[in-house]
C-alpha cells in the first residue's frame, strides 16, 4: 500500500471514530436527559404526596378532637355540627387522594387501572359525595374535574 492510500485509510478510520463518538455522546446525552426528567418527576410526586399527607394530618386532627374539628369548621366557615363537618372533610380527603392519583397517572407514574383503584373508595353514586363534589370541585384542577365528571356521567348512564 502506498503512503497516500495509508493516509486515506487512516483518515477514514478517524472519521468513523469521530462519528461513533458523536453517536455515543448523543446517546449518553439522551439517557442523561431522560434520567433528569424521571428524577424531577419523582421529586414532584414526592412533594405532592407530602402535601396530601399534611392535608391528611389536618383531617386526622378533626376526626379525633372535637376542639380541633370545631376550630377547623370556624376557619373554613363551614356551618353545621361537628359530625357533618367531619364527613365533609373525609369526603374531601378521598377526593384529594383521587386528585393525587390522577396527577401521578398524568405524569406516567401509574397506569389507569391503578388510578381507578385509587379512586374506587370515592363512592360517586352517594348523594353526599355528589353534593360535596358539586360544591367543591373548583378546588381541583380542571383535568381532574373533567375526569371525575366523566366517571359520574358514565355511572349515571349505567344506572338508566
Amino acid at each position: 500500500m502506498t503512503r497516500h492510500r495509508w493516509k486515506d485509510a487512516l483518515e477514514s478510520v478517524g472519521i468513523i471514530a469521530i462519528i461513533a463518538s458523536l453517536i455515543f455522546v448523543g446517546i449518553e446525552t439522551r439517557n442523561s436527559t431522560q434520567q433528569a426528567v424521571l428524577t424531577t418527576q419523582a421529586l414532584e410526586i414526592t412533594a405532592y404526596q407530602e402535601l396530601v399527607t399534611n392535608i391528611e394530618e389536618i383531617n386526622t386532627l378533626t376526626m379525633h378532637s372535637d376542639a380541633a374539628a370545631s376550630t377547623m369548621a370556624k376557619i373554613w366557615m363551614e356551618p353545621g355540627d361537628i359530625e357533618s363537618f367531619r364527613e365533609r372533610r373525609a369526603i374531601f380527603l378521598l377526593l384529594r387522594h383521587g386528585d393525587m392519583a390522577y396527577y401521578m397517572f398524568k405524569r406516567g407514574a401509574i397506569d389507569e387501572s391503578r388510578l381507578r383503584s385509587a379512586i374506587a373508595p370515592i363512592t360517586l353514586n352517594n348523594p353526599l359525595v355528589r353534593n360535596h363534589w358539586d360544591k367543591y370541585k373548583t378546588s381541583f384542577v380542571e383535568e381532574y374535574r373533567d375526569y371525575i365528571d366523566k366517571l359520574i356521567a358514565d355511572l349515571d348512564g349505567n344506572l338508566e
